[in-house]
């Protein structure tokens, strides 16, 4: 009986191990997958803006194009485009999401000055790269769903129980949502 008492205090302490293992491992990886996830979703955006930010000294090139839009706002996203750079490089994924939502902004402000204005229409080259902009906007508000989708599974892992204690134990903590600047 001796041995088959300690048999079963010897399982008993294997499966509470296993348990405990278990409880945190699970979690873990269920936190590290959807932040993987939420990372990927956030790519496809930081695509998009660079495609932006890429696409706005097309329009500042041609001629006489700068006096036709507002200093301001020229000066504006000439200076949110060095900012774009300098927070790919430098900054988190937060910073970026706030960048992002100031330079969509600028960007939607742009569009509706070059929209009004008929010179800026009747050159082709222009309007072509302002197509390319509302495209890449659109494809920007078509990515901003599917990032706040991952971004709400997130949170909501780094949020509940058990979860909530590994995601503090091991340094995860909420990610921002990409909110409409517009």
């Amino acid at each position: 009986m001796a041995v088959s008492k300690k048999l079963a205090v010897g399982i008993i302490a294997v499966a509470v191990v296993i348990a405990i293992v278990l409880t945190v491992v699970l979690p873990y990886n269920s936190l590290v997958s959807k932040d993987q996830n939420v990372k990927n979703k956030w790519s496809s955006i930081e695509v998009q803006v660079q495609r932006q930010v890429d696409l706005i000294p097309q329009v500042l090139a041609q001629q006489n194009v700068s006096m036709q839009f507002e200093q301001g706002l020229l000066a504006n996203i000439t200076e949110l485009r060095t900012e774009w750079l300098n927070t790919l490089a430098n900054g988190t994924m937060s910073e970026q999401v706030n960048f992002t939502n100031e330079f969509s902004v600028q960007v939607g402000s742009f569009l509706s000055v070059a929209e009004s204005n008929p010179y800026i229409q009747s050159v082709d080259v222009i309007k072509d790269v302002i197509t390319e902009l509302e495209g890449t906007q659109n494809r920007i508000a078509a990515a901003r769903i599917y990032y706040n989708d991952a971004v709400t599974e997130y949170n909501t892992a780094v949020l509940s129980f058990p979860s909530s204690m590994v995601a503090g134990a091991f340094g995860f903590h909420e990610a921002a949502y990409f909110e409409s600047g517009q």
